[in-house]
């Protein structure tokens, strides 16, 4: 699973997502967000399905690397599922529709790390929290706690898969609450020491939470035409 694992992981390829200013991709994951949870028709699944195929294309990647980055929540998705037939099988239609939100939202956020460096995310996110200046908010601690949450993700699973390996390894049955108890307080204490180590290393590197990036950043070509195609999605579902 280690080596499958590419979920959050940043994939650089010359395509039109990797051109766009990520402070405009950020937008659009809350925009296409709330616009997933909005959608109630048949017609506007499809038109939203549609749309996000099309941004998966346009960003390139292909279908081998759609499915492992979607593999860690397939577990997920099947409960879901189990879960509408066994307890509420009259509202199967429902729980179809927040199982697609749900993978609308994983596909989101994937489409967002798989197109963006963390050092443009920690870039981007800062300068959009700068308006927070004012309630006196730390744009750059804001910016560092959301890259380090989203490189956390691919990290947690690694971890999991390791502890899970070692534990199987001594003859540990997951079948009994005992082993499975332990798995999750090795992986909370792993977690937590790389959190630790972490902290130690951006104190002992004189981490300024006053300082701001300089990196520049402008709007381009690509960036004003996806604008109007996103206008134009959110005028059609609506």
């Amino acid at each position: 699973m280690i080596k499958r694992l590419t979920f959050g992981q940043y994939r650089g390829k010359d395509s039109v997502l990797h051109s766009l200013d990520v402070r405009i991709k950020i937008i659009y994951v809350v925009v296409l967000g709330i616009l997933s949870f909005a959608i109630k028709s048949k017609f506007e699944i499809i038109v939203f399905s549609l749309f996000m195929l099309c941004i998966v294309l346009l960003s390139k990647m292909s279908l081998n690397e759609l499915i492992k980055n979607l593999m860690p929540f397939y577990f997920i998705f099947i409960f879901l599922l189990l879960m509408y037939l066994i307890f509420s099988r009259s509202q199967i239609i429902l729980g179809l529709r927040y199982i697609w939100r749900f993978l609308m939202l994983i596909i989101i956020s994937m489409l967002l790390t798989y197109t963006t460096t963390i050092q443009e995310l920690i870039s981007a996110i800062e300068k959009l929290s700068k308006p927070l200046k004012i309630f006196q908010i730390k744009p750059r601690n804001i910016a560092v706690m959301i890259s380090v949450a989203v490189r956390f993700i691919p990290l947690m699973f690694i971890r999991f898969e390791k502890t899970r390996e070692a534990m199987a390894s001594r003859l540990a049955d997951f079948r009994k609450i005992m082993y499975v108890k332990l798995l999750v307080l090795n992986l909370l204490e792993k977690m937590l020491k790389s959190a630790s180590d972490l902290s130690d290393a951006m104190h002992s590197r004189l981490y300024n939470e006053d300082a701001e990036s300089r990196r520049i950043m402008k709007l381009g070509k690509n960036d004003y035409i996806s604008m109007a195609v996103v206008i134009m999605l959110i005028l059609i579902i609506y």
